[in-house]
């Protein structure tokens, strides 16, 4: 028997997992009707794991009812989500037996790869596992696995625990659904590996693991054609990535870039969000819009700490003697600096945040339930995404132009606000900019980001005050930590005064620039 075997996978700890079986909503959700059983399951490959390269997995699994031969091809994950197709057969003997395939082409693709070699056993899972139906009212049904054992290959062994959602009725979208309910107060991290290539890496053949790089805004890929829709799909997904692939990057390495562009990626998403309406979908997408500036209001007391050091601080170092490149004020930093950073770490690695690392993991799903729920063919509108734009746009300037108007009498909080706006509209004009004239569009943007980059180290000068801070609580360090930090701060407000100026200038010239959506 063949079919397509569409599952969720997410990681928990042992303690979590088994936490989860005994939860509340685990018995609300499967009624108390589970199974537990015991599953050993052998994989076969050749010796230097032929099948295994090119996605295959080929095992039997022993249920204690009966032998099931299973073969899996093109199996990837993709944040915890993993589509294969699928062929089981109930087989007598410990041994393969290609010819229980029922498509001749995927037999004859195993055998190609084999090339004449018998597969032998390589490593086996053993896992417990408690399964039960979960029936998601007027969406469908998934399977919830939970599973906690090992792989083993000889001596080696190392543990296997994890949660699976397997698709048996329905849309896609309700194993978000179901996610949702269970996971509700649990960490959850999205899977990599499927338990096959847990086993290759136990025996040295899995993949090269690729070094975590921070991730960089990515161009906008939007056109005139598509709906509102179908564009929060777009710009909606290259934030969430962005936002999904940061965190994962700020566990492994303290790079100042990570939790900056993970800020980036929020704000990006918020942008999205609100720009496109899509609160207009569903509550949901409102509620994370607001998780979303919550999240990115932690993350920005470490980007301030980084700016601290790296933007403030070393210049001064550079400029004056009297600031030395290695001292008392800098370790101060530092230290600040490794403070923020543990309260981040630990605030994404909590449950806090599982709503919304679910939403982004499954952002398209979070659309088609919406989409499904609002009933697209019951009076539900999805103008073009030109119309968006324009509005967007328009709403954007205007908020900025509102500050503009008084930029020579701002209060310095004023300035923050206005900085904020500034923000926005770039955001919004990245967004939308494939949609217009580049000869129109780009002028207006270049002077955008100049005046916005004066905005930003504005406000770099305002958290420069946090020095004098750091300097009062560390004076057991000397009288000099104190000057220091006395000196950085009046060099900034200084600068600050000449960048002011260059901001005003800067915001004439753009008032001046055509409003290429107009």
């Amino acid at each position: 028997m063949s079919m397509r075997e569409i599952e969720l996978k997410l990681t928990l700890s042992e303690a979590d997992i088994r936490a989860l079986a005994a939860s509340p909503a685990f018995a609300e959700l499967t009624g108390g009707k589970f199974t537990t059983r015991l599953l050993r399951s052998v994989y076969f490959d050749t010796p230097d794991g032929a099948l295994g390269r090119e996605k295959i997995s080929l095992r039997i699994r022993d249920t204690g009812e009966s032998r099931i031969q299973t073969v899996k091809l093109d199996g990837g994950l993709t944040k915890g989500l993993s589509q294969t197709l699928e062929y089981e057969n109930e087989i007598a003997d410990d041994i393969p037996d290609l010819s229980l395939i029922s498509d001749g082409e995927v037999a004859r693709r195993i055998e190609a790869v084999l090339a004449g070699v018998p597969p032998k056993p390589l490593f086996e899972t053993h896992i417990e596992r408690t399964a039960a139906l979960i029936d998601i009212a007027d969406e469908g049904t998934v399977e919830l696995a939970i599973d906690i054992g090992d792989v083993r290959a000889g001596d080696k062994r190392a543990p296997l625990d994890e949660v699976e959602l397997e698709l048996k009725a329905g849309a896609p979208f309700i194993m978000l659904s179901a996610a949702e309910k269970l996971f509700a107060g649990v960490a959850v991290t999205p899977s990599k590996l499927h338990k096959a290539q847990h086993g290759f890496s136990l025996i040295g053949l899995g993949e090269k693991e690729i070094s975590l790089a921070p991730a960089f805004s990515e161009k906008t890929e939007i056109t005139r054609d598509m709906s509102g829709v179908e564009a929060l799909r777009s710009v909606g997904n290259a934030a969430v990535e962005q936002i999904l692939r940061n965190w994962e990057f700020m566990h492994a390495d303290p790079a100042p870039e990570g939790p900056h562009q993970l800020r980036v990626g929020l704000r990006r998403l918020r942008t999205a969000l609100h720009m496109l309406n899509a609160k207009k979908l569903g509550p949901e997408f409102g509620a994370l819009e607001e998780m979303a500036q919550r999240l990115a209001g932690v993350v920005g007391d470490l980007r301030d700490a980084d700016v601290l050091l790296g933007d403030i601080y070393m210049p001064a170092a550079d400029r004056f003697e009297e600031i030395p490149q290695c001292g008392a004020l800098r370790d101060a930093l530092t230290v600040h600096i490794a403070e923020k950073r543990k309260i981040v770490r630990e605030s994404l690695l909590s449950a806090d945040w599982t709503q919304l690392k679910l939403s982004c993991l499954f952002f398209d799903f979070l659309i088609d339930r919406a989409l499904a729920r609002a009933g697209a063919g019951a009076g539900f509108k999805d103008p073009k995404i030109l119309k968006h734009a324009d509005k967007a746009l328009g709403k954007a300037w205007r908020r900025v132009e509102k500050w503009g108007a008084r930029i020579d009498e701002l209060t310095p909080e004023e300035r923050h606000s206005m900085r904020k706006k500034l923000k926005s509209l770039r955001y919004v004009t990245e967004f939308f900019l494939p949609l217009y004239s580049a000869k129109k569009a780009t002028p207006f943007l270049k002077k955008l980001q100049r005046l916005q980059d004066i905005f930003g180290y504005l406000n770099d000068v305002a958290t420069s005050q946090q020095l004098l801070e750091i300097a009062a609580n560390n004076e057991e360090a000397g009288e000099e930590i104190t000057s220091q930090a006395f000196l950085i701060h009046s060099w900034h407000l200084d600068r600050a005064e000449k960048a002011w100026q260059n901001a005003r200038k800067s915001w004439k010239k753009l008032t001046k620039t055509e409003r290429f959506w107009e």
